[in-house]
């Protein structure tokens, strides 16, 4: 039998107007109400019906993940921020709508107008994004996560890929590296001028020219081909390369494949640093210190500040979540010349 709003009630020793109250965010609920509620809400495992509570609210249970999918293998970058996010919205009450548009504008537009959606998580910020202006405009419940030069008062989430950069910048730094190349995201994430990529590359070089290293960078796709001419590329370019930041998930196996092609060892003749989710680190047995970045929480908390802005809640206008240097490569300090040679 279907768990109802009167099970939850008698759990929870309030009457059923309370619990709908707290559903919909309708009127203000004491603090040690919510959570006796939240708890049968949560014992119960109760879901609210979409219908019923745009009924009672004038929502309709449904949020938007305005996300531009990359067609191809590169689209297992994407997936754990889907899931974690959908999984989030279940857990609060809500169905996810995926816009998948390229550009996204008319999608987002359509489903806010149209009301079929509560609000808007916008994903793959750019730095100069018209999205953002027009979720402004459209003056709906609305999250973005990324780094926007203008979030047109928009609230937002992030990772500090600049920091994450900068850290990993400092490490090669640290162990005695004086040529360093940087492997980014793909040449469409940097024309499109997508947030992450550009603050995390941007804080690398600016961290390792200010210590006149000797530093290149390069985009890259991901394929196999274009791996070996980025990490080509890169070794031509700069003198006596010792170190190498990635920050491509999809290119990093096939980097350390191209270094072992070239009979280069890491982190004794190259020393790696990856930004990446430390999952994609234990799989590879990665040899090398990474950035950690937090997909999963970067997507729920997400879902949680949307859902808060439809609850009519006040919720942060920033937040910014830390990366985290691992540090593996303990025998990866630049090697002598006597040793490269």
């Amino acid at each position: 039998m279907a768990v109802t709003i009167a099970d939850v009630a008698k759990l929870a020793g309030v009457s059923r107007s309370t619990v709908s109250y707290v559903l919909s965010g309708a009127r203000s609920i004491s603090p040690d109400t919510r959570r006796r509620v939240e708890r049968a809400i949560e014992e119960l495992q109760y879901r609210p019906h979409a219908g019923a509570r745009s009924i009672r609210s004038g929502r309709n249970g449904v949020i938007a993940m305005a996300l531009p999918m990359v067609h191809g293998p590169q689209n297992q970058v994407q997936m754990p921020y889907v899931w974690a996010a959908l999984t989030a919205a279940q857990d609060l009450g809500f169905k996810m709508l995926m816009l998948t548009d390229d550009d996204g504008e008319a999608a987002i537009r359509d489903s806010v107008v149209g009301s079929q959606v509560d609000g808007v998580m916008l994903m793959e910020v750019q730095r100069k994004d018209p999205r953002v202006a027009l979720l402004g405009s459209l003056k709906c419940s609305a999250v973005l996560v990324g780094t926007p030069d203008d979030s047109a008062r928009l609230p937002y989430v992030d990772f500090d890929t600049g920091l994450a950069g900068r850290l990993c910048a400092e490490h090669l730094l640290e162990l005695g590296h004086r040529g360093v190349g940087y492997i980014g995201q793909s040449s469409a994430t940097f024309r499109r001028g997508v947030a992450y990529a550009v603050h995390a590359r941007d804080g690398a070089l600016s961290t390792l020219r200010a210590a006149r290293a000797r530093t290149a960078w390069t985009a890259c796709d991901g394929q196999p081909g274009d791996v070996v001419r980025a990490v080509d590329q890169l070794f031509a370019k700069v003198h006596d390369l010792t170190g190498l930041i990635v920050y491509n998930e999809r290119a990093l196996p096939l980097v350390l494949d191209r270094l072992a092609g070239l009979g280069l060892r890491v982190p004794h003749d190259v020393s790696v640093v990856a930004v990446c989710p430390d999952d994609e680190a234990e799989r590879l047995h990665l040899p090398a210190t990474s950035a950690s970045l937090p997909v999963e929480e970067l997507a729920r908390t997400a879902v949680r500040l949307l859902a808060g802005q439809v609850n009519a809640e006040p919720v942060a206008s920033v937040t910014i979540l830390p990366p985290t240097l691992k540090i593996r490569d303990t025998t990866g300090s630049a090697p002598s010349r006597s040793e490269r040679s």
